[in-house]
């Protein structure tokens, strides 16, 4: 199964534009607390298979993981799950690759 996967930069263009997009960060929830992309709502990757309900059917699903591998696994399993393909992608690189392109200081902190 293919899933699309879109760039750090891409993410940000599409983010600064007010698409119509949902990053779902899939870390452990003490990293999710300690610094996400702006907007990312969580899901601990564990917790899919009984939260997949949560996700947001009115927009495009970017998952996000540390190095983008994990997030290709839970774009697959969602849209076995109904979802569709063109509906569903991962982040190239997952936060790693976030972090590069766009520094640490572009991440907030759960308050």
């Amino acid at each position: 199964m293919y899933i699309t996967e879109v760039s750090p930069a891409d993410l940000q263009a599409r983010i600064d534009r007010g698409d119509a997009i949902t990053v779902v960060d899939l870390r452990q929830p003490w990293e999710y607390h300690a610094g996400h992309i702006p907007g990312a709502m969580h899901i601990f990757i564990q917790d899919i298979p009984a939260r997949f309900q949560e996700l947001p059917q009115d927009t495009e699903l970017i998952f996000q993981c540390w190095h983008g591998v994990t997030s290709l696994d839970v774009a697959a399993f969602v849209i076995q799950q109904g979802w569709p393909a063109t509906s569903v992608s991962s982040l190239m690189g997952g936060m790693a690759g976030w972090v590069e392109t766009h520094g640490v200081d572009s991440l907030v902190p759960v308050e």
